[in-house]
């Protein structure tokens, strides 16, 4: 039962994530940015007061729960895999919300991706709590400060364009993976002295403002293929040479080609990334009927 509850909850994680982004994408597109090349931590509340915003806030709420329980679930390759599915809801929804139109390769792209949920999921095994010494939950939030602090870096020399910002928030949103799957206990008050559970909750708000960001700063079709395969590789890397996470005696050959489908499909979905503002301060009309095309993922 702990597998299927756990693939109930990736596919329930994917179908919040896909129905968040279309909403985010809607009230980030009316917000000011005023942060020039960089980034600024106000665009959060400021996005935060429109209500479409809000509403994919609530959706990423709910997602993130159900996320939280797949991560205990099943292997981390599996997980970011089936998240990753989400693009494809946000394709499928921004056909009536967003009066989008899906191309044949579009169809075939979340064909794949569909494909893909289903070979990751026959593939995966039970996992198990992560066990590993407190020393390691240590190390990784050091390791997040210091990618966060790059992160800043980076953005301050090269400039926030929506590539480099969602190729951290990938990062960071892996980073959350990662942490997730070493706490040994969800409960509270476990929570509250485990510095793997900070890290997590810091990588997620940082990658969270780096791709509210990104989604007020035009064509992010680039920038999203990056977030896909930068949230998904390393954790899934990860999760097998150094957590043993493991699939199904004899369906790795599945699990391979089904990973592969669901990244490469959500890949090429990635134009519905696009969240094309209005120029810069407008803040409403010109920018909400831009952001009509499409939207952006996690």
């Amino acid at each position: 039962m702990g597998l299927a509850w756990g693939l109930v909850a990736a596919i329930a994680c994917a179908l919040a994530y896909g129905a968040a982004t279309v909403f985010q994408a809607i009230g980030a597109g009316r917000t000011k940015d005023t942060a020039g090349a960089g980034v600024d931590p106000r665009v959060l509340i400021r996005a935060l007061s429109q209500l479409p915003f809000l509403a994919g806030v609530g959706l990423d709420t709910l997602g993130l729960v159900a996320d939280l329980v797949a991560l205990e679930k099943l292997p981390l390759f599996a997980v970011q895999a089936i998240m990753n599915c989400s693009l494809a809801v946000t394709a499928l929804l921004a056909v009536p919300l967003l009066k989008a139109k899906l191309t044949r390769n579009d169809w075939i792209a979340v064909g794949a991706v569909v494909l893909g949920l289903i070979l990751v999921g026959i593939s995966a095994g039970a996992e198990s709590p992560v066990h590993v010494g407190r020393d390691v939950h240590w190390g990784v939030l050091v390791a997040v400060v210091v990618l966060i602090a790059g992160s800043f870096l980076a953005i301050w020399k090269l400039g926030g364009n929506p590539v480099v910002l969602a190729a951290f928030a990938g990062s960071l949103f892996g980073a959350f993976a990662i942490c997730v799957r070493i706490l040994p206990d969800l409960h509270p008050t476990a929570l509250l002295t485990d510095p793997a559970a900070y890290a997590g909750v810091v990588a997620s708000i940082t990658g969270f403002l780096f791709f509210t960001t990104a989604l007020q700063r035009g064509s992010v079709t680039m920038a999203t293929a990056t977030l896909v395969v930068g949230e998904t590789g390393l954790p899934a890397l990860l999760g097998f040479t150094l957590f043993h996470d493991h699939t199904r005696h004899g369906f790795a050959p599945v699990a391979v080609v089904g990973f592969l489908c669901a990244v490469g499909g959500a890949v090429a979905l990635s134009r519905f990334g696009e969240a094309q503002a209005g120029p810069s301060g407008s803040g409403s009309g010109q920018g909400v009927e831009a952001v009509s095309e499409s939207s952006a993922t996690k």
